[in-house]
């Protein structure tokens, strides 16, 4: 499974995952769950596409050794960031951040499920 593909089926792991926080938030009358969820999925998928980035740079060998770890700063401060949005802010939760940060994760290891090693099924 490529980068691009991994993209594209996260958005379906998103969906899914925006259904069972909206549920949840309906029961605690708290929308900050889905609007932490929304936001750590948007940095997740910043962060990516900065893996995506960085793994051409090193595999092209283009870049220095301060450019790959500048960016490998670059994806700490992001997921910083929004923790520091979520602590902050009260209308966004941690934990809705946290399992947004997850998605891409999680779509790679359901994708290793359905194929098995092989681009052959699905």
């Amino acid at each position: 499974m490529n980068e691009n593909k991994v993209l594209q089926q996260s958005f379906y792991v998103f969906l899914i995952g925006c259904i069972l926080f909206s549920i949840l938030s309906f029961v605690i009358s708290d929308i900050s769950y889905v609007i932490g969820f929304i936001l750590g999925y948007i940095i997740n998928v910043g962060v990516f596409l900065l893996i995506m980035k960085m793994s051409s740079e090193i595999l092209a060998m283009k870049s220095s050794s301060i450019l790959i770890a500048m960016g490998f700063i670059l994806k700490l401060l992001m997921y910083s960031l929004g923790f520091y949005l979520a602590v902050k802010l009260s209308w966004i939760n941690i934990i809705g951040v946290f399992f947004g940060y997850l998605i891409t994760k999680i779509t790679i290891y359901i994708g290793g499920y359905i194929y098995k090693g092989g681009e052959g099924r699905g």
